[in-house]
């Protein structure tokens, strides 16, 4: 059994790589930095860029899990990804202004505290998909290839492949030929 020794010492190893993430985050998003070189910026912030991967500012990255972006991915403007679990993005996915790509939630707890523990379930978006302004991919959702999501939309489930899918929760509308 660990003593509160090992703890504290695990709090302290959490803040101090939260402060360091949230600097390099925050020096990454430099307006005068090129978007072609943002995302090797990141790095130090446990992002793992493709060739010709375009990250524009205003990103958010936050936790110890890893961001994987594919070869030709476009993130546009103050996107977000929660990390506590790895996100992985393929080839050429488009990521439309203020996207949010969770991977944490909490188990439920007791009635004094319906936010149990916290954990963490990895998002996977295919190669090809286009992910629409301020849409909400959930914890565990697997967008196949080739998708597009609309704007806005609140993802909540898997996504099969070659589909439009829109709404609150995200529901598939049409499918995509080639």
């Amino acid at each position: 059994m660990r003593g509160w020794r090992g703890y504290v010492a695990d709090d302290v190893l959490w803040a101090v790589f939260q402060v360091r993430q949230s600097a390099v985050v925050a020096l990454a998003n430099c307006p005068l930095l090129p978007a072609i070189l943002r995302g090797r910026a990141l790095r130090g912030a446990r992002v793992r860029g493709g060739a010709q991967a375009l990250v524009y500012g205003g990103q958010m990255v936050q936790g110890r899990g890893v961001l994987r972006l594919g070869a030709g991915v476009f993130v546009n403007y103050g996107c977000y990804f929660d990390t506590v679990a790895n996100i992985d993005i393929g080839d050429g996915v488009f990521l439309s202004d203020h996207v949010r790509v969770l991977t944490s939630t909490h188990e439920v707890g007791a009635p004094t505290r319906r936010a149990g523990r916290l954990v963490g379930r990895p998002v996977t978006i295919g190669s090809g998909t286009w992910v629409g302004s301020s849409a909400v991919i959930m914890p565990g959702v697997r967008v196949g290839s080739g998708c597009i999501i609309g704007a806005d939309s609140l993802v909540t489930k898997d996504c099969d492949p070659d589909g439009v899918y829109v709404g609150s929760p995200a529901r598939r509308i049409r499918t995509l030929n080639d």
